[in-house]
């Protein structure tokens, strides 16, 4: 099945993944593909973090993980800075462009009183942040966030589409990004 991987500071991508594979394999998968060490990565998936090891050796569909779903990767121990510059330097070696700065942006918690500086890279999915917030989260950071996971995002008085780029958004180094508890529902185009 194709599962389509959000990793802050990169594109999208699509990778195929067997129902029975363990998160473990995807990992390694991920570190063959793009040549970030297993050990580094962190899954996360609506929000939870994807655990490595179960005893059981059940594939990642327990966790949810179907055709077409969303994964985020997080990189630790700033492996993924490392691997960006590095990926930048072979683009504009090759003549693909200059490197992106990533953006510094001000993430403002109105689900209880919290600030927080971060970098986001232009072309990322907003859902990336997400990602990030969720595991700073998890690693017990302070930042303010709905236990339930229900909250949502604002730039400039406009929803964030979770699915679209910060570069989409108009976002630039200096703004700020609202997070708001609930959820937005859309009525149906007729």
């Amino acid at each position: 099945m194709d599962v389509t991987f959000v990793c802050s500071g990169e594109e999208p991508f699509k990778m195929e993944v067997g129902y029975f594979d363990t998160v473990q394999d995807v990992k390694e998968k991920l570190q063959s593909r793009r040549g970030w060490p297993a050990a580094v990565i962190s899954l996360l998936h609506n929000g939870d973090v994807l655990a490595d090891a179960d005893g059981g050796g059940s594939g990642i569909e327990r966790h949810g993980i179907v055709e077409g779903s969303v994964v985020h990767v997080a990189l630790l121990d700033g492996h993924h800075q490392q691997q960006h510059i590095k990926t930048t330097e072979k683009r504009n070696r090759r003549g693909e462009g200059a490197p992106r700065p990533p953006l510094r942006v001000t993430v403002v918690s109105r689900c209880g009183e919290g600030r927080v500086e971060m970098a986001v890279g232009a072309r990322a999915a907003v859902s990336a942040l997400r990602a990030e917030l969720e595991l700073a989260r998890a690693a017990g950071a302070g930042f303010p966030l709905p236990r339930d996971g229900a909250y949502f995002f604002i730039h400039r008085q406009s929803v964030m589409d979770e699915a679209r780029s910060f570069e989409w958004h108009g976002v630039a180094t200096g703004d700020e990004v609202v997070v708001f508890d609930g959820s937005v529902t859309r009525t149906p185009a007729y």
